[in-house]
């Protein structure tokens, strides 16, 4: 497995694998999608099971959190036949490595509160529920807020 720089070039085949991952709705639009790959204080990293064979991908960036810098996990999508094969823990750690280079203290996100594989792969990485977000996906579906020190 290797994790690498996303290229522009890697766009559609993202795309296709959000819509794969995630519900009509909660899946990122084109827009949103080129919208977070292209903001300044975001990375996209992808893992490759072989040279051309995307198996997973995140987007991750930092933000200010009362005067420190902590980093926020936007997306982690694994391709359904790579899961389990640990695409997704070694693309959280290249996360954690890069946000501790940029001085993150700490790593959030959101998960919906129905997702309960999803839940267990955070928690099993060392990740605490830290609150819940009324609406937060579509507008019906909470989110639970979720954390761990770097």
């Amino acid at each position: 497995m290797q994790i690498r720089e996303a290229r522009a070039e890697d766009f559609a085949e993202l795309y296709a694998l959000d819509q794969a991952c995630f519900a009509p709705g909660i899946s990122w639009s084109k827009a949103e999608l080129g919208y977070f790959l292209k903001y300044p204080r975001n990375f996209a990293l992808v893992a490759e099971a072989a040279p051309g064979q995307i198996a997973g991908f995140t987007i991750a960036g930092t933000v200010r959190r009362q005067g420190t810098v902590v980093g926020r996990l936007i997306t982690l999508d694994v391709r359904l036949k790579m899961r389990r094969q640990r695409v997704g823990g070694a693309l959280l750690e290249a996360v954690e490595r890069r946000l501790r280079a940029a001085g993150a203290t700490a790593l959030l996100l959101e998960v919906a509160v129905d997702n309960a594989s999803a839940q267990a792969f955070y928690g099993r990485h060392g990740f605490a529920r830290t609150g819940r977000i009324r609406g937060y996906y579509l507008g019906r579906i909470d989110a639970l807020t979720m954390e761990r020190a770097l």
